[in-house]
């Protein structure tokens, strides 16, 4: 897997509504009066925190800049899930 890291949750949601328009996933296209629909599929993933309190988005099967491909890494270590 391919992930970006940000340094915060907002940063990743970004990238991740970036490409979820990119697809015109259903959230995102207009209905018959011309707003967003607002419902539906959203992102293509979600962002994770890691163990480092940054958050890693997989962007495995993204569009992307060759910035961002340069920036992408395959080993990320996620947080420990919190008990209820």
């Amino acid at each position: 897997m391919a992930y970006l890291v940000y340094n915060t949750k907002e940063e990743a949601l970004e990238r991740a509504e970036q490409q979820g328009i990119f697809k015109n996933y259903w959230y995102h296209r207009l209905n018959s009066e011309g707003v967003k629909n607002k419902v539906g599929t959203r992102y293509q993933t979600y962002p994770q925190i890691t163990s480092s309190n940054t958050w890693a988005l997989d962007v495995t099967e993204y569009e992307l800049t060759e910035d961002e491909q340069a920036a992408t890494t395959d080993s990320v270590t996620f947080a420990e899930p919190k008990e209820a």
